[in-house]
């Protein structure tokens, strides 16, 4: 099966990233807000990762944000990201 969205995890750790930075938090108080291991939200911002439905839920919390508004911040991410590439 191939991945018909390969740039969400890129696009949902880039989000992370910002909204983290933007709030002046580490990705240490970020797993402390959030319940998450620090290594873990690394790697979800590298894009390493795939968290889970559960695991971005308790991130968005960490972040002082909606889940759907942290996905739909990812949705325009992969948009962009989408229209910039070349055909």
């Amino acid at each position: 099966m191939t991945d018909r969205h390969p740039h969400i995890y890129t696009c949902l750790g880039r989000v992370i990233n910002e909204r983290r930075k933007k709030l002046g938090m580490s990705q240490e108080d970020l797993a402390e807000k959030s319940g998450i291991d620090r290594a873990f939200i690394s790697n979800v911002e590298r894009g390493k990762r795939s968290p889970s439905y559960r695991s971005v839920a308790h991130i968005a919390s960490g972040l002082k944000m909606k889940y759907s508004r942290l996905v739909g911040k990812c949705e325009e991410c992969e948009r962009s990201a989408d229209s910039a590439a070349p055909r």
